[in-house]
């Protein structure tokens, strides 16, 4: 009878500190590559360097974050990205330029090579946003890109794109599927304003 009293006790124990953790879902960034726009021919002989963006401390990691109202900000429990967003975007841009031609060659922060221009980035909004009540939720995606002559060191463009867009559904699904759209968006706007931006 101790003996079963025992056992009873210690598999009691056991189960209170085996604690069952939700399994956590990764998604992935990735714009929708494009190919079908009518760029300028000014960069087709120069070569570019792409240095990783420059993103708030929140987009340093993998946690996925958003804004409830003007002030809350959280983290999903079950959802995360699958790569840190500072570094996906960064991939994201070299990735749009390279399909688009732009330039003769275009390079990552990563290459020793030298170029003839260098892009710098900066992530200033990467978010879904909910309101109040979390029943509905938009996405905003802000980049200010500066294009920088390797030879001067000057900044010779700098463009600031901002776009918005609803998600299909208030949860994280809706938010990534929203926030890989506007990226799609902002990359292609990025392209446009680049082509025609070499001396």
């Amino acid at each position: 009878m101790q003996k079963i009293l025992l056992s009873s006790i210690f598999l009691l124990i056991l189960n209170a500190c085996s604690t069952t953790y939700p399994s956590i879902t990764q998604y992935r960034i990735e714009s929708r590559q494009k190919s079908d726009l009518n760029l300028s021919q000014s960069c087709k002989k120069a070569s570019l360097s792409v240095a990783q963006v420059f993103v708030p401390s929140s987009l340093m990691s993998k946690k996925m974050k958003y804004v409830v109202g003007k002030y809350q900000e959280f983290a999903y429990n079950e959802s995360e990205w699958a790569e840190s967003p500072n570094r996906a975007i960064t991939d994201e841009i070299v990735q749009k330029l390279e399909s688009e031609a732009i330039f003769t060659s275009v390079e990552s922060y990563k290459s020793f090579s030298r170029s003839d221009y260098t892009l710098e980035s900066r992530v200033d909004a990467f978010s879904q946003y909910f309101s109040k009540d979390e029943k509905s939720s938009f996405v905003k995606v802000a980049m200010t890109f500066s294009l920088i002559e390797n030879k001067t060191a000057k900044i010779v463009a700098t463009k600031h794109i901002e776009k918005t867009r609803k998600t299909q559904s208030s949860d994280a699904v809706g938010g990534v599927d929203a926030l890989n759209e506007t990226l799609s968006d902002v990359l292609a706007q990025m392209s446009e304003w680049i082509s025609g931006s070499c001396l």
